[in-house]
Protein backbone atom coordinates (compact mmCIF):
# COMPACT_ATOMS: atom_id res chain seq x y z
CA UNK A 1 0.00 0.00 0.00
CA UNK A 2 1.46 3.52 -1.23
CA UNK A 3 1.74 5.60 2.31
CA UNK A 4 0.11 9.40 1.38
CA UNK A 5 2.68 11.91 0.57
CA UNK A 6 1.84 13.68 3.36
CA UNK A 7 2.53 11.44 5.92
CA UNK A 8 6.11 10.87 3.41
CA UNK A 9 6.71 14.30 4.10
CA UNK A 10 6.24 14.20 7.66
CA UNK A 11 8.74 11.33 7.90
CA UNK A 12 11.49 12.81 6.33
CA UNK A 13 10.98 16.44 8.07
CA UNK A 14 11.55 14.05 11.21
CA UNK A 15 14.23 12.68 10.57
CA UNK A 16 16.00 15.97 9.57
CA UNK A 17 16.39 17.19 12.95
CA UNK A 18 17.36 13.63 14.18
CA UNK A 19 20.45 13.69 10.96
CA UNK A 20 21.59 16.97 11.99
CA UNK A 21 21.75 16.47 15.57
CA UNK A 22 24.08 13.65 14.60
CA UNK A 23 25.93 14.88 12.57
CA UNK A 24 27.14 18.07 14.96
CA UNK A 25 27.72 15.10 17.99
CA UNK A 26 29.62 13.48 15.46
CA UNK A 27 31.89 16.68 15.43
CA UNK A 28 31.97 16.85 18.79
CA UNK A 29 33.70 13.49 18.80
CA UNK A 30 35.78 14.10 16.47
CA UNK A 31 37.21 17.68 17.86
CA UNK A 32 37.54 15.62 21.62
CA UNK A 33 39.69 13.02 20.22
CA UNK A 34 41.57 15.74 19.08
CA UNK A 35 42.07 17.89 21.73
CA UNK A 36 43.41 14.10 23.53
CA UNK A 37 42.55 14.85 27.45
CA UNK A 38 40.41 16.04 29.65
CA UNK A 39 41.29 17.35 33.23
CA UNK A 40 38.80 16.65 36.01
CA UNK A 41 38.44 18.01 39.53
CA UNK A 42 36.05 16.29 42.09
CA UNK A 43 35.34 15.90 45.60
CA UNK A 44 32.76 13.68 44.68
CA UNK A 45 34.44 11.20 42.86
CA UNK A 46 35.57 7.88 43.76
CA UNK A 47 36.62 4.03 42.59
CA UNK A 48 32.85 3.56 40.38
CA UNK A 49 33.92 7.24 38.71
CA UNK A 50 37.22 6.66 37.93
CA UNK A 51 36.67 3.02 36.80
CA UNK A 52 34.09 4.61 34.01
CA UNK A 53 36.63 6.82 33.49
CA UNK A 54 39.16 4.59 32.14
CA UNK A 55 36.13 2.80 30.39
CA UNK A 56 35.94 5.73 28.68
CA UNK A 57 39.81 6.28 27.87
CA UNK A 58 39.72 2.94 26.25
CA UNK A 59 36.98 3.44 24.07
CA UNK A 60 37.88 7.01 22.99
CA UNK A 61 41.55 6.96 23.51
CA UNK A 62 41.18 10.23 25.46
CA UNK A 63 43.37 10.34 28.51
CA UNK A 64 41.53 11.15 31.67
CA UNK A 65 43.25 13.23 34.45
CA UNK A 66 41.89 13.13 37.70
CA UNK A 67 42.19 15.96 40.65
CA UNK A 68 40.25 14.50 43.75
CA UNK A 69 40.04 16.18 46.92
CA UNK A 70 38.37 17.83 49.60
CA UNK A 71 35.70 20.20 48.33
CA UNK A 72 37.71 22.89 49.98
CA UNK A 73 41.01 22.46 48.23
CA UNK A 74 39.25 21.82 44.53
CA UNK A 75 37.72 25.27 45.38
CA UNK A 76 41.13 26.88 46.36
CA UNK A 77 42.76 25.13 43.13
CA UNK A 78 39.85 26.53 40.66
CA UNK A 79 40.27 30.21 42.93
CA UNK A 80 44.20 30.35 41.65
CA UNK A 81 43.70 28.45 38.07
CA UNK A 82 40.92 31.10 37.17
CA UNK A 83 42.66 34.08 38.67
CA UNK A 84 45.49 33.59 36.71
CA UNK A 85 44.02 32.87 33.54
CA UNK A 86 45.65 30.13 33.25
CA UNK A 87 42.68 26.73 33.59
CA UNK A 88 44.18 23.61 33.21
CA UNK A 89 40.67 21.99 34.75
CA UNK A 90 38.17 21.30 32.15
CA UNK A 91 35.54 19.56 34.14
CA UNK A 92 34.32 20.56 38.03
CA UNK A 93 32.05 18.02 39.76
CA UNK A 94 30.24 19.71 42.42
CA UNK A 95 27.16 19.94 43.91
CA UNK A 96 24.37 22.37 43.48
CA UNK A 97 25.46 24.11 47.15
CA UNK A 98 28.94 25.59 45.20
CA UNK A 99 28.12 25.91 41.31
CA UNK A 100 26.32 29.12 41.48
CA UNK A 101 28.98 30.65 43.36
CA UNK A 102 31.43 29.31 40.87
CA UNK A 103 28.70 30.63 38.27
CA UNK A 104 28.75 34.41 39.70
CA UNK A 105 32.03 34.45 39.91
CA UNK A 106 32.93 33.47 36.33
CA UNK A 107 34.49 30.37 37.41
CA UNK A 108 32.06 28.00 34.81
CA UNK A 109 30.89 28.49 31.74
CA UNK A 110 27.37 27.70 29.98
CA UNK A 111 26.14 24.37 30.88
CA UNK A 112 27.33 21.69 28.84
CA UNK A 113 24.40 20.38 26.45
CA UNK A 114 24.78 16.73 25.55
CA UNK A 115 22.04 14.15 24.21
CA UNK A 116 22.05 11.99 27.54
CA UNK A 117 19.86 14.89 29.44
CA UNK A 118 17.11 13.94 27.82
CA UNK A 119 17.24 10.99 29.43
CA UNK A 120 17.50 12.54 32.72
CA UNK A 121 14.65 11.52 35.26
CA UNK A 122 11.62 13.85 35.47
CA UNK A 123 12.45 15.16 39.07
CA UNK A 124 16.34 15.77 37.89
CA UNK A 125 16.18 18.69 35.85
CA UNK A 126 19.41 20.87 35.79
CA UNK A 127 19.68 23.96 37.16
CA UNK A 128 21.72 25.51 34.73
CA UNK A 129 24.77 25.49 35.93
CA UNK A 130 25.62 21.80 35.22
CA UNK A 131 24.52 18.58 34.47
CA UNK A 132 23.72 16.25 37.20
CA UNK A 133 25.47 12.84 36.33
CA UNK A 134 24.98 10.77 39.86
CA UNK A 135 23.67 11.21 43.35
CA UNK A 136 25.77 9.65 46.43
CA UNK A 137 23.38 8.75 48.91
CA UNK A 138 24.77 8.45 52.68
CA UNK A 139 24.13 6.92 55.75
CA UNK A 140 24.91 5.61 59.25
CA UNK A 141 27.77 3.43 59.08
CA UNK A 142 28.42 1.09 62.19
CA UNK A 143 30.23 -2.30 63.20
CA UNK A 144 28.09 -4.88 63.37
CA UNK A 145 29.73 -6.98 66.11
CA UNK A 146 29.58 -3.63 68.51
CA UNK A 147 25.73 -2.59 67.37
CA UNK A 148 22.99 -3.88 66.10
CA UNK A 149 21.40 -2.71 63.24
CA UNK A 150 18.14 -1.57 64.98
CA UNK A 151 19.39 0.65 67.23
CA UNK A 152 19.48 3.19 64.58
CA UNK A 153 16.22 3.46 63.04
CA UNK A 154 16.60 6.77 63.45
CA UNK A 155 19.31 9.60 62.51
CA UNK A 156 17.49 10.83 66.15
CA UNK A 157 19.86 7.39 67.98
CA UNK A 158 22.74 9.14 67.70
CA UNK A 159 21.97 10.98 70.77
CA UNK A 160 21.78 7.88 72.72
CA UNK A 161 23.81 8.16 75.57
CA UNK A 162 25.42 4.85 75.11
CA UNK A 163 27.00 6.21 71.67
CA UNK A 164 28.82 9.26 73.74
CA UNK A 165 32.91 9.32 72.82
CA UNK A 166 31.88 6.63 70.17
CA UNK A 167 31.00 8.20 67.26
CA UNK A 168 33.52 9.04 64.32
CA UNK A 169 31.99 12.24 62.27
CA UNK A 170 33.07 13.95 59.18
CA UNK A 171 33.57 17.85 59.80
CA UNK A 172 30.22 18.85 60.09
CA UNK A 173 31.15 22.47 59.96
CA UNK A 174 32.45 21.98 56.61
CA UNK A 175 31.08 21.87 53.15
CA UNK A 176 30.77 18.00 51.34
CA UNK A 177 29.36 14.91 53.28
CA UNK A 178 29.23 16.54 56.72
CA UNK A 179 27.95 19.44 55.43
CA UNK A 180 24.89 17.81 53.74
CA UNK A 181 24.25 15.92 56.85
CA UNK A 182 24.44 18.92 59.23
CA UNK A 183 21.82 21.05 56.75
CA UNK A 184 19.56 18.16 56.96
CA UNK A 185 19.30 16.89 60.10
CA UNK A 186 19.20 20.78 61.42
CA UNK A 187 16.51 21.82 59.15
CA UNK A 188 14.08 18.56 60.35
CA UNK A 189 15.49 18.46 64.22
CA UNK A 190 16.54 22.15 64.94
CA UNK A 191 19.59 23.40 66.73
CA UNK A 192 18.82 21.40 69.69
CA UNK A 193 19.31 18.15 67.79
CA UNK A 194 23.26 19.41 67.25
CA UNK A 195 23.74 20.93 70.88
CA UNK A 196 22.44 17.38 71.91
CA UNK A 197 25.21 15.64 69.50
CA UNK A 198 28.17 17.83 70.41
CA UNK A 199 27.87 16.77 73.42
CA UNK A 200 27.83 13.13 72.92
CA UNK A 201 31.85 14.26 71.97
CA UNK A 202 32.16 12.85 68.31
CA UNK A 203 35.61 12.30 67.28
CA UNK A 204 36.10 14.11 63.91
CA UNK A 205 37.87 12.90 60.85
CA UNK A 206 38.77 14.24 57.29
CA UNK A 207 39.97 10.61 56.06
CA UNK A 208 36.44 9.17 55.49
CA UNK A 209 38.24 6.24 53.45
CA UNK A 210 40.24 5.75 56.94
CA UNK A 211 37.29 6.45 59.33
CA UNK A 212 35.09 3.15 57.61
CA UNK A 213 38.48 0.76 58.42
CA UNK A 214 38.44 2.28 61.90
CA UNK A 215 35.01 1.18 62.27
CA UNK A 216 35.46 -2.30 60.76
CA UNK A 217 38.69 -2.78 63.32
CA UNK A 218 35.88 -1.50 66.33
CA UNK A 219 37.80 1.32 67.16
CA UNK A 220 34.53 3.30 66.62
CA UNK A 221 30.81 1.54 66.54
CA UNK A 222 29.36 4.52 64.57
CA UNK A 223 30.88 6.64 61.55
CA UNK A 224 28.78 9.62 60.48
CA UNK A 225 28.08 10.45 57.73
CA UNK A 226 29.10 6.89 55.34
CA UNK A 227 29.16 6.88 51.25
CA UNK A 228 26.90 4.08 50.60
CA UNK A 229 29.92 3.17 47.29
CA UNK A 230 32.32 2.78 50.00
CA UNK A 231 30.63 0.94 52.58
CA UNK A 232 29.71 -2.26 49.83
CA UNK A 233 33.20 -2.20 48.64
CA UNK A 234 33.86 -3.14 52.58
CA UNK A 235 31.70 -6.45 51.88
CA UNK A 236 32.97 -9.25 53.68
CA UNK A 237 34.11 -7.17 57.37
CA UNK A 238 32.05 -6.59 60.22
CA UNK A 239 30.22 -3.00 59.02
CA UNK A 240 26.80 -2.17 57.55
CA UNK A 241 25.45 0.68 56.32
CA UNK A 242 22.04 1.66 57.84
CA UNK A 243 19.83 3.72 56.12
CA UNK A 244 17.61 5.74 58.76
CA UNK A 245 13.16 5.90 58.48
CA UNK A 246 13.75 9.06 57.71
CA UNK A 247 16.13 8.43 54.30
CA UNK A 248 19.56 8.97 53.06
CA UNK A 249 21.39 12.18 53.24
CA UNK A 250 22.06 12.94 49.66
CA UNK A 251 24.62 15.28 47.39
CA UNK A 252 23.96 15.97 43.93
CA UNK A 253 26.86 15.53 41.90
CA UNK A 254 26.65 17.72 38.72
CA UNK A 255 29.38 18.20 36.02
CA UNK A 256 30.44 22.18 35.09
CA UNK A 257 32.60 23.57 32.45
CA UNK A 258 35.21 25.80 34.02
CA UNK A 259 35.65 29.17 32.41
CA UNK A 260 38.58 28.60 29.62
CA UNK A 261 38.72 24.90 29.30
CA UNK A 262 41.20 23.59 27.04
CA UNK A 263 39.56 20.79 26.20
CA UNK A 264 35.55 21.71 25.93
CA UNK A 265 34.58 18.77 23.50
CA UNK A 266 36.40 16.15 25.41
CA UNK A 267 34.69 17.63 28.35
CA UNK A 268 31.05 17.34 26.77
CA UNK A 269 32.22 13.72 25.58
CA UNK A 270 33.00 12.47 29.14
CA UNK A 271 29.98 14.05 30.56
CA UNK A 272 27.60 12.11 28.05
CA UNK A 273 29.65 8.72 28.12
CA UNK A 274 28.86 8.84 31.85
CA UNK A 275 25.25 9.16 31.25
CA UNK A 276 25.15 6.19 28.87
CA UNK A 277 22.93 3.61 30.66
CA UNK A 278 25.99 1.41 30.71
CA UNK A 279 28.28 3.63 33.04
CA UNK A 280 25.33 5.03 34.58
CA UNK A 281 24.34 0.93 35.99
CA UNK A 282 27.80 0.47 36.67
CA UNK A 283 27.40 3.54 39.24
CA UNK A 284 24.27 2.13 40.47
CA UNK A 285 25.75 -1.74 41.18
CA UNK A 286 28.46 0.28 42.63
CA UNK A 287 26.24 2.16 45.53
CA UNK A 288 26.00 5.58 43.21
CA UNK A 289 22.12 6.65 42.52
CA UNK A 290 21.59 6.94 38.81
CA UNK A 291 19.97 9.96 37.40
CA UNK A 292 18.72 8.45 34.09
CA UNK A 293 15.46 6.67 33.53
CA UNK A 294 14.82 3.01 33.73
CA UNK A 295 18.10 2.24 35.16
CA UNK A 296 18.06 1.84 39.36
CA UNK A 297 15.47 -0.97 39.01
CA UNK A 298 18.03 -2.84 37.40
CA UNK A 299 20.61 -2.94 39.55
CA UNK A 300 22.32 -5.45 41.59
CA UNK A 301 20.75 -6.96 44.82
CA UNK A 302 22.78 -5.48 46.88
CA UNK A 303 22.59 -1.93 46.10
CA UNK A 304 18.72 -2.11 44.75
CA UNK A 305 17.58 -1.47 48.52
CA UNK A 306 19.41 1.33 48.51
CA UNK A 307 18.18 3.01 45.12
CA UNK A 308 14.60 3.57 46.48
CA UNK A 309 15.52 4.74 49.58
CA UNK A 310 13.41 7.90 50.66
CA UNK A 311 15.70 11.62 50.08
CA UNK A 312 16.43 13.27 53.82
CA UNK A 313 18.09 16.00 53.05
CA UNK A 314 20.96 17.78 52.24
CA UNK A 315 23.64 20.61 51.30
CA UNK A 316 21.40 23.61 49.35
CA UNK A 317 22.99 26.84 47.84
CA UNK A 318 20.47 28.86 49.81
CA UNK A 319 20.91 27.87 53.43
CA UNK A 320 24.44 26.13 53.34
CA UNK A 321 26.95 29.20 54.45
CA UNK A 322 24.51 30.28 57.12
CA UNK A 323 23.97 26.84 58.17
CA UNK A 324 28.02 26.02 58.32
CA UNK A 325 28.66 28.99 60.42
CA UNK A 326 25.31 27.33 63.05
CA UNK A 327 27.68 23.92 63.06
CA UNK A 328 31.16 25.98 63.45
CA UNK A 329 29.93 27.81 66.43
CA UNK A 330 28.44 23.99 67.94
CA UNK A 331 30.84 21.79 67.26
CA UNK A 332 33.79 24.14 68.60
Amino acid sequence: MNRPLGLIFALLAGAWPARAQDSEWAKVVAAAKKEGSVAVYSALSGPPQIERAKAFEKQYGIRVDHFIARASEVVERIRIEQTSKRANGDIYISSPTSLPLHKQAGNIQAMMNVPAMATLRDNLESDGNGVPVWIPPYGILVNTNLVKPEEFKSWRNLLDPKWKGGILSDDLSLGGAGGAMFEATYKAYGRGYHEALAKQQPSVTRNNREAERRVARGEYPVYIPQQLPYALALKGLPVKMIVPDEGVVYAFAQFALLTGAPHPNAARLLTQFMLEPESQLYFGNSGVIPVVKGVAEKTNDDARPYMFAKMFGGGTFEHQERLLKIAAEIYK
